[in-house]
């Protein structure tokens, strides 16, 4: 089962790996959706940038019906369903750490830090500094990996 898993949390990533590129290549150095259509809101998690239309129907709206579809066409299982939440999660965080490494205008890593990246807010120690929700959301996808293979 855990081969199978694997393959299934692969294919997840590479999804999210190609929509960090076609982003990237979408908004260039317009981050966060500016200077994009549609309606901006403002929401108490999200204190930097409001939420934008485009990232409401693409996160949490578009990946998740296409990340629920092995349950529809199969049933529901929560062994599957588990797995798919957890890289959910995962692929969040890899998916926005790729835009900056395939984002053709950005200026990759170099600009990866809390003095470029306005729109996120950062965890720092030091001289290290990762957007938070790298950290919570990695947290989450391991409680529910260990969920997973732990519980009977």
């Amino acid at each position: 089962m855990i081969y199978k898993d694997l393959l299934i949390t692969l294919y997840i990533q590479a999804i999210f790996v190609s929509i960090a590129f076609w982003e990237s290549y979408l908004e260039g150095y317009n981050a966060w959706a500016q200077g994009k259509h549609g309606w901006k809101v403002r929401v108490a998690f999200l204190k930097k940038e409001p939420l934008t239309a485009y990232h409401l129907f693409l996160y949490l709206i578009t990946i998740p019906l296409f990340l629920m579809l092995p349950l529809i066409i199969f049933g529901f299982n929560r062994h599957i369903f588990l797995l798919l939440v957890a890289n959910y999660f995962v692929g969040l965080v890899v998916e926005d750490f790729i835009w900056f490494v395939a984002n053709p205008v950005w200026g990759g890593l170099k600009n990866f830090n809390s003095r470029k990246v306005y729109w996120h807010r950062f965890f720092k120690i030091g001289n290290f500094e990762i957007p938070d929700f790298y950290l919570y959301f990695s947290v989450l996808a391991l409680i529910i990996f260990s969920l997973l293979y732990f519980l009977p």
